[in-house]
């Protein structure tokens, strides 16, 4: 009895020592999980695409396109790429990181930009200037609220100046100021003070092409010094005078005017003396020269006829002085105006004969004298 094991489970216990255990079966998974697990792979497979397509995006959105009048410029974390001239981007499509990576800032190389002056100019909105022809009506100038420039001469007027411009430098323009228009505004306004200190308040009123000529000038020196990468258009610049003295500028022009016309009339009538005295003088001179002519021609016809009579003469100088006689008697005759003939009756001489010649030309008749 003793022999018999009182565990008959004993015996596989200890033999299986050796082995490893068998591992137990899985659990049968709920099918919630199931559907919960599948939804998430589909959301994750959706993730991807939609993270696919974000990268295609934000690597496309990159791009972008030049026109043919601008020049760009591509800054890295605010640094401008390439060096010199390979720092501008002509004109196509061009690929750079999306903001805030880099940054492209377009310059309008080709196209006109145009800056108004900002000082100098009274207050008023355009309906007004447009409706008075650009007069400022306030009969006071109130310096808090409207600009005006000081002439030379220590007068106040109002100038505005419209400037337009090319960029032709545009590395210049865009990294060397803070902002280029704004610059350009700055220049314009000094250009209007400098011109205004430099011309009296009649000169910049009444010769505006003379003091535009001095903004111009200012505005050039003032860009090459700075290099400031631009070209200047035609400028337009106003002048008026404050509406408070407006009425005596305008008597001042209207003066100015009348002795403009004074002077110009004056000018043209003695340009119509001259020519008349001239066309005179050269009628006269003209008659003198002819007359001279003929007499010239007159006494060289008598030497010719004298030298040509010489030999006839020397043959014959009674005949000849009896020719002469009676030529010079028929011409005597025949120029006399008046003849008398007054009979000699105390001797039985021949009558005499009396000439009138040279007989002095009769008076005019006045209308109060009896014919």
């Amino acid at each position: 009895m003793s022999d018999t094991p009182e565990h008959p489970h004993d015996h596989d216990h200890g033999h299986d020592h050796g082995h490893a255990a068998p591992e137990p079966a899985p659990s049968p998974i709920d099918p919630g999980s199931r559907a919960i697990e599948e939804a998430l792979q589909s959301s994750f497979f959706v993730v991807k695409i939609v993270m696919v397509i974000l990268v295609v995006v934000f690597l496309f959105s990159g791009v972008t396109s030049v026109g043919p009048q601008q020049r760009a410029v591509i800054l890295r974390f605010g640094k401008p790429l390439g060096v010199g001239a390979e720092q501008l981007l002509g004109p196509g499509f061009h690929w750079a990181f999306p903001y805030p990576i880099d940054e492209v800032i377009k310059v309008p190389v080709g196209e006109v930009q145009t800056v108004t002056s900002t000082t100098g100019w009274y207050s008023s909105s355009p309906a007004n200037e447009a409706a008075t022809g650009g007069a400022p009506q306030s009969t006071s100038l109130n310096p808090a609220t409207e600009g005006y420039e000081i002439t030379g001469d220590g007068n106040i007027i109002h100038a505005r100046a419209t400037l337009r411009y090319r960029i032709t430098d545009p590395l210049s323009y865009l990294f060397d100021f803070a902002d280029g228009s704004n610059t350009v505004n700055s220049i314009l306004n000094n250009a209007l003070l400098y011109a205004a200190t430099h011309s009296s308040a009649d000169g910049a009123f009444t010769n505006n092409a003379g003091f535009s000529e001095l903004v111009v000038a200012r505005l050039n020196e003032q860009i090459d010094a700075l290099h400031l990468g631009i070209t200047l258009e035609p400028i337009d610049v106003a002048v008026v005078v404050p509406g408070s003295v407006k009425p005596d500028f305008d008597a001042v022009l209207a003066a100015t005017q009348d002795k403009s016309t004074a002077i110009a009339t004056a000018e043209g009538n003695a340009q119509a003396t001259n020519r008349n005295a001239q066309a005179q003088a050269s009628a006269m001179i003209n008659a003198a020269e002819a007359q001279r002519l003929s007499y010239v021609r007159q006494v060289q016809a008598d030497a010719s006829s004298f030298t040509n009579q010489l030999a006839q003469y020397r043959l014959n100088p009674d005949l000849v002085r009896e020719q002469l006689l009676a030529e010079t008697w028929q011409r005597v005759l025949a120029e006399a105006p008046d003849k008398f003939v007054i009979p000699n009756r105390a001797s039985k001489t021949p009558a005499d004969l009396w000439l009138q010649i040279s007989r002095e030309p009769p008076k005019p008749r006045t209308g109060g004298q009896a014919p």
